[in-house]
């Protein structure tokens, strides 16, 4: 997913850590504790609030001026409840789906 945003985002308007990063809780602390090797997960610099998985997506869409238009699609009711289905679904499969190793603990 990281890359994937990284690709679109050609004007630097979200900033991405890989959860290994030893920087990302100096940046997020409001990220400690939490079990980021299971789901993306992001913080608004604005008010600080953290999302994950299927309800970032759509904040993250947001901010990508082609994809923009996207994002409210996913907060209809019903697409949402789907959309978490989806994520969490391949999220699950992430590492065979994209033929990456896993992350070892």
């Amino acid at each position: 997913m990281m890359d994937w945003v990284q690709r679109r985002d050609r004007w630097g308007l979200v900033v991405t850590f890989p959860f290994q990063n030893a920087e990302l809780l100096r940046v997020a602390p409001e990220l400690a504790g939490r079990p980021l090797h299971l789901e993306i997960h992001g913080v608004d610099t604005g008010d600080r609030r953290v999302f994950a998985g299927a309800d970032l997506i759509p904040r993250v869409l947001g901010r990508l001026p082609r994809w923009r238009m996207v994002a409210p699609l996913l907060k209809i009711p019903g697409v949402s409840t789907l959309s978490r289905r989806m994520y969490l679904w391949v999220a699950a499969r992430r590492y065979r789906l994209s033929g990456r190793a896993p992350f070892q603990r």
